[in-house]
């Protein structure tokens, strides 16, 4: 049996860089999320991936999240408006967590979580007006809400996640409780 050394050698090359810069690419899935008016809607996320991460003992993978991103079908908007996508990083360069996808007078919200140092967390809230995604400020303390969407465990991610499969999936002990509500501050520490 001959062996093409020439094509075996090309093909060890791109495995060698792909190690050393770290993989990159991203998962997706449809979600089924309860809002607050007990209507149930599907949205479509998406986990973009990056090379990097922290220290290799803890992340033998070599990648780290980059971004999240939520598409909303909004009528009488272009489906790239509908797109959100985290903006914020931790000091480790973490991504922000959307925790919650929600209308306030017909308008789509979004809450999500970063962290700002070791131990402490912030949310932020995001509003869908004009046609753009825009920040808007959180007072220091508000009404407490509990998450609707997936923050738990990615493995084995069906097409699409009922609402039942994510609580399942979020009902892990090694979470922490800043995931499953927003509020009622805008800080949290050691939580």
């Amino acid at each position: 049996m001959a062996i093409n050394c020439k094509a075996l050698g090309k093909k060890f090359y791109i495995l060698i860089i792909a190690f050393l810069t770290g993989c990159s690419g991203g998962v997706s899935w449809k979600e089924d999320v309860q809002t607050s008016n007990n209507q149930i809607i599907t949205i479509e996320r998406e986990l973009v991936f990056e090379g990097g991460g922290d220290e290799w003992a803890s992340n033998r993978s070599g990648t780290k999240p980059k971004e999240y991103r939520i598409r909303l079908s909004l009528p009488g908007s272009a489906e790239s408006q509908n797109v959100w996508k985290s903006t914020k990083l931790s000091p480790m360069t973490w991504p922000e967590i959307p925790l919650l996808v929600d209308f306030e007078d017909g308008q789509p919200v979004i809450f999500a979580l970063v962290a700002i140092s070791p131990g402490c967390e912030v949310y932020s809230k995001y509003l869908f007006s004009n046609g753009l995604w825009h920040e808007v400020p959180l007072q220091e303390a508000f009404q407490e809400m509990p998450s609707n969407l997936l923050f738990g465990t990615l493995k084995a991610l069906p097409e699409r996640v009922s609402i039942e499969e994510k609580k399942k999936r979020n009902s892990g002990s090694g979470y922490r409780k800043s995931l499953y509500r927003i509020g009622p501050t805008k800080k949290v520490c050691g939580g």
